[in-house]
């Protein structure tokens, strides 16, 4: 049982790495890109992708890995309900982060060529890359609240 608690521990720090890296990437980008600087909305852009996005694709192939680990080691069957739906909702998640990011490089090229926020059409892309990261949150929310409300 010693590993479970290990593996428990470590997928809740990797949970909380997870959570935090989003709302840094996010607090920063957007400090940045309200700015309305386009010298330093690309650069800034260019670290969270560069940076920032390689970190949280590790750490988000990590928590499924670690998930199956605890559930293999409870002795927990993987069809359970709570599993599957979790599982499902973290692969749309994904998705939508994935569709964020593209947005986000999508945003950067955008605001170089237009000289900064303020064109329609950068306005259009920062309110698509609003949409797919709060559908992407509110997805991984509630695979969090699975989780957290498990029958152990």
């Amino acid at each position: 049982m010693e590993n479970y608690l290990l593996f428990r521990i470590l997928h809740g720090l990797a949970t909380l790495l997870f959570f935090g890296g989003l709302v840094g990437l996010a607090w920063y980008g957007w400090r940045n890109f309200r700015s309305g600087d386009a010298a330093l909305i690309g650069p800034s852009l260019r670290r969270i992708l560069l940076i920032g996005v390689p970190l949280l694709i590790l750490v988000a192939v990590s928590l499924p890995v670690s998930g199956w680990w605890m559930v293999d080691l409870a002795g927990l069957p993987l069809g359970q309900t709570w599993l599957l739906g979790g599982a499902i909702l973290y692969l749309f998640g994904c998705i939508a982060w994935l569709l964020l990011f593209g947005r986000v490089a999508r945003l950067r090229e955008q605001a170089l060529a237009e000289g900064g926020p303020a064109s329609a059409p950068v306005q259009r892309s920062l309110k698509f890359g609003a949409a797919y990261g709060l559908v992407g949150l509110l997805l991984f929310l509630s695979v969090l609240a699975l989780m957290l409300a498990k029958p152990l």
